[in-house]
């Protein structure tokens, strides 16, 4: 069978050019900051009896940075070799200390962010909102280091502008969403020693994300495919986010009428500046989510049912 495009073809090999060590530096300062205020708040949390669910998001996003040689490889992007500041290797490449920062604030931090979004209260509209923000901050923070110099990608990639092709800012806004979701769910069931079972959350929700949404791309940039299929297949992605959202929805939004109208301020305000409560507190207010609805009313004897 003749197929216009090669879907088996060869996986690309990457470019070879040397890490900046400048641009190192630089990037990793930046996406350094934001770590050291999410674990400033986190220990702040444990030291006040809040718990230390924020804690073990940011461990777990600090593992959640092993699946980047995959996603790299998969999708063509290339982080520069030889830093001064090499933490793993994996696949072949070497990683730097900037791809563990990256991934412990915006795949834990935000994804901490989701979950107290969530057990606050979400609309389906406050929902794609969040989504839609997570991709703004995603271009905020890969712009620098793609400018800079500090990583690339190659390949045919579409709706590359500057450096930075926009169909991996579709996909990335959904790990933090799927971790929070994941654990607004499963907080109920992890007390006493099961709370380190929100480490490992984290690593399947990037996995999740990345894997059920960014298979188009994967295979037309594997494939050898011409830019304008890749630009098909980045539409194809775009579509399958905005439908994992929509299917996040049905797991965590609630009615307007439930949680009462509230502004983009006040629902960010209630994620990061009212405390989470007491772990006494929190403990009520799971038990209370995952209590069974209320047994509905009898029926009159001789009713119609």
């Amino acid at each position: 069978m003749f197929l216009p495009v090669n879907v088996l073809g060869a996986i690309p090999a990457h470019p070879t050019t040397p890490m900046p060590h400048d641009a190192e530096i630089a990037f990793t300062i930046f996406l350094g900051i934001p770590v050291a205020i999410g674990l400033f708040f986190a220990i702040r949390q444990i030291v006040k009896g809040q718990g230390p669910i924020l804690l073990l998001c940011l461990i777990g996003g600090a593992f959640s940075c092993l699946w980047e040689p995959i996603v790299d490889v998969l999708g063509l992007c290339y982080i520069r070799e030889g830093a001064s500041l090499t933490t793993f290797s994996s696949m072949g490449r070497d990683f730097p200390l900037f791809i563990n920062f990256v991934y412990i604030w915006y795949v834990g931090g935000l994804g901490y962010v989701a979950y107290r979004i969530f057990s606050n209260g979400v609309t389906k509209k406050a929902l794609f909102t969040l989504y839609f923000t997570d991709l703004v901050i995603n271009i905020f923070l890969e712009s620098p280091g793609v400018i800079m110099g500090a990583y690339e990608y190659y390949g045919p990639q579409p709706l590359n502008f500057w450096g930075l092709p926009l169909w991996w800012v579709f996909v990335n806004p959904l790990m933090p969403l799927i971790m929070g979701a994941i654990l607004y769910r499963m907080r109920p069931h992890l007390h006493g020693w099961r709370i380190v079972g929100i480490i490992p959350l984290l690593p399947m929700a990037d996995g999740l994300g990345n894997a059920a949404t960014a298979w188009p791309m994967w295979t037309g940039l594997n494939g050898d495919w011409p830019t304008w299929a890749t630009h098909i297949t980045a539409g194809i992605t775009f579509c399958l986010a905005v439908y994992a959202v929509w299917i996040l929805s049905f797991v965590v939004a609630r009615p307007e009428s439930e949680i009462g109208k509230k502004t983009k301020y006040q629902i960010l305000r209630e994620a990061l500046v009212n405390p989470p409560g007491s772990l006494d507190e929190q403990r009520a207010a799971d038990a209370a989510r995952r209590a069974p609805d209320a047994a509905p009313a009898p029926v009159p004897a001789g009713a119609a049912v």
